[in-house]
């Protein structure tokens, strides 16, 4: 089977906010026929797999208003003006702001498309190791209205979850799998 291309023959911004955007696109088909396409566009963003050790990580558990419920996830935030050239620049601000630790190891294992059906959405996953605490006057403020719960979970612990069906986090689930590969 063959793949076709869209053509946009015209694209308007209907929202734009600090995170994303809305974009509504005109677009002809292969067949001729028009159709309409709603893209959120969203800044790219990292994701941490922070090992406490070779069998441990950290994981936060957070209240997310999307679906009005606690999810455990691995730590994660948005690139910004600072650092969209130097994604690893995030994992070290995050690791700070979030569990209020450094690392001595930062590798780049993978990055994403997180949404492909409606968003641009693109994250960068990290694995962090050889993590120390940061001392009070150094760590960086969280974000307005960040809470969490850190907690430390063995592989099989998260394998668990994973096998249940209640990881559902897709950045934390794809971090497991790698985790999971790693492992052989």
């Amino acid at each position: 089977m063959v793949a076709y291309r869209e053509t946009v023959t015209s694209s308007k911004i209907i929202y734009e906010g600090p995170i994303f955007s809305v974009e509504t696109q005109d677009v002809d088909l292969y067949n001729g026929k028009k159709a309409k396409r709603d893209i959120v566009r969203h800044v790219p963003a990292i994701g941490v797999l922070a090992f406490v050790d070779d069998e441990h990580i950290i994981l936060e558990k957070q209240w997310r208003a999307t679906i009005s419920d606690f999810i455990l996830e691995i730590p994660a935030g948005k690139l910004d003006q600072r650092d969209f050239d130097e994604p690893h620049h995030a994992v070290e601000r995050e690791l700070n702001e979030e569990l209020r630790m450094a690392a001595g190891s930062i590798e780049k294992a993978l990055g994403f498309v997180e949404t492909v059906g409606f968003s641009d959405a693109y994250m960068h996953l990290y694995v962090a190791r050889n993590l120390t605490p940061i001392e009070q006057d150094q760590q960086l403020p969280r974000d307005l209205g960040e809470t969490m719960d850190l907690v430390t979970m063995s592989f099989s612990e998260v394998k668990s979850l994973f096998d249940s069906g209640k990881l559902i986090d897709q950045k934390t689930v794809t971090a497991f799998l790698y985790w999971n590969h790693l492992r052989g």
